[in-house]
């Protein structure tokens, strides 16, 4: 594998597609940004990091902030879980490589921070997003990694059906192998995963609440607006779309 500054070729491509994002919308607002600067309030930046790899992005309605640091991911976990402002985030899980938390005045809003082991350091992404959740949407629930709400989330007698814009990561099979490790660490069993193929998913179950279930299904949607009329269109993204079921009776 093709190794940049420590960081490898696939991570150093995703800090760059982030980091291509602009300020717009509500991304300026709170708690997407700290009126001072840096991470948005009640979140650190981690404070033993190697020179030249931190940074930040903002986009509609979404933050993210990176950096690499020769720590194991048990002692980057260990910082965020001692160093969040609890009055501000409520924490639900933190995992072996994750943790995952929701911001208490509008629970729609899910963060989280991923580590990823990159042989010699450690990568870290700490990311807060308004994932346009609907009422009553299980906190215990996560986030996925990179992941945009599209369109309005649907809800009935059984369940909830979400649709995300997840083009940020490098394809569909990444952002499901990434978004399994976030779902073990915030207690889900993930006991179907499909990495290979046109389209990768995954199944699990809440190890709390057994009768919740989720399934994730990707594929990529060209995108007819922007064809100019062309028959065959290279414009597109990568989408899943989340279906969390509740069993009756459990």
């Amino acid at each position: 594998m093709l190794f940049v500054g420590g960081l490898s070729f696939a991570i150093a491509l995703a800090f760059v597609l982030v980091s291509a994002l602009g300020p717009t919308g509500s991304a300026g607002k709170e708690p997407f940004a700290n009126l001072h600067g840096g991470l948005p309030r009640g979140l650190e930046p981690y404070s033993h990091q190697l020179q030249g790899t931190r940074g930040g992005a903002l986009g509609n309605g979404t933050f993210e902030w990176n950096a690499e640091t020769p720590d194991p991911a048990a002692t980057v976990l260990a910082f965020y879980d001692q160093t969040i402002d609890r009055a501000i985030w409520d924490v639900s899980a933190v995992g072996r490589q994750s943790m995952s938390f929701t911001y208490r005045p509008n629970p729609s809003v899910r963060g989280g921070v991923r580590t990823v082991d990159i042989g010699r350091s450690t990568f870290i992404a700490v990311w807060v997003t308004d994932l346009h959740l609907p009422p009553g949407f299980p906190a215990a629930f996560p986030g996925g990694p990179r992941a945009r709400p599209l369109g309005q989330p649907g809800s009935d007698a059984d369940g909830y059906v979400l649709r995300w814009d997840i083009d940020g990561n490098l394809d569909s099979a990444r952002f499901v192998e990434d978004f399994a490790e976030v779902l073990n660490d915030a207690g889900w069993d993930v006991f179907a995963l499909t990495t290979t193929g046109p389209t990768p998913g995954l199944m699990c179950r809440s190890r709390s609440t057994p009768g919740l279930t989720c399934t994730v299904t990707t594929s990529y949607e060209l995108d007819r607006t922007n064809s100019r009329g062309a028959v065959y269109s290279a414009n597109g993204k990568f989408v899943a779309t989340v279906r969390l079921d509740r069993v009756a009776g459990r």
